[in-house]
Formats: structure tokens, C-alpha cells, sequence
């Protein structure tokens, strides 16, 4: 399995989260028609390489985006997804690393990101 599929089966797989979302949990990007609250990722790799040049580890920063009619409904999906992450198996390392409110001016919605480190 790959670090992003890992990410999404733990996101769907936390009820609390789910129940918030439903199935509305995408990699990259989500339609133009989607439903709100949703949370959407995206992974970007940094591998760390042996100095025989094998890939050793893959560290991977994940940006999680959560996004709603409020801000206050988006703070309770970034706090859900959160909340999942302390789940994670412990060789993942997996850390949430900054949390910020975000704004989409052009759907009038509300957002909050979260950086999340994760190793395989």
C-alpha cells in the first residue's frame, strides 16, 4: 500500500470523522458540485536515500484540507482528523505539524489545514 492510500483508509475508517463527512474524503482534488463539510489531500514524498543511493525510508508531508459552510464546522472536522491520526500505527510516525484557518473567497467557504509528517 502506498502512504496515500494508508492516509484515506485511516480517515475512513475513523467513525468519529466519517460521521462528519461520510465518504467525502478525496486525494488531490473534488468536484465542483461536492457536498460539504469534506476533507481533501494532498501527499508530497520526500524519500531519504542510503549512500549507495537505496531508498531507505519515504517521509511524506501530507496536506489536509477540511473544509465547510463555517468555520466552526471546519475546526470540528480538522479536530476529527486530528483525532484520527493519534490512531495511526506507530511506524508511520505519523505527527500533525501546523494547523491553520484557511478561506476560498470564490465558494464562500471555510477551511482549516493541517501538516501532517508520515514515514513508511
Amino acid at each position: 500500500m502506498s502512504i496515500e492510500t494508508d492516509v484515506r483508509a485511516l480517515l475512513a475508517g475513523y467513525a468519529p470523522l466519517t460521521a462528519l463527512v461520510s465518504t467525502r474524503i478525496a486525494q488531490n482534488a473534488v468536484p465542483a458540485s461536492a457536498a460539504y463539510p469534506l476533507v481533501v489531500y494532498t501527499v508530497a514524498h520526500q524519500p531519504e536515500h542510503g549512500l549507495d543511493n537505496t531508498v531507505l525510508a519515504d517521509q511524506a508531508t501530507v496536506q489536509l484540507q477540511c473544509w465547510a459552510q463555517t468555520a466552526a464546522d471546519a475546526d470540528a472536522v480538522a479536530d476529527a482528523v486530528a483525532a484520527a491520526v493519534l490512531t495511526a500505527p506507530a511506524a508511520a510516525g505519523a505527527t500533525i505539524t501546523g494547523r491553520a484557518g484557511v478561506f476560498d473567497e470564490d465558494l464562500g467557504l471555510d477551511g482549516t489545514q493541517l501538516t501532517l509528517e508520515w514515514w513508511a
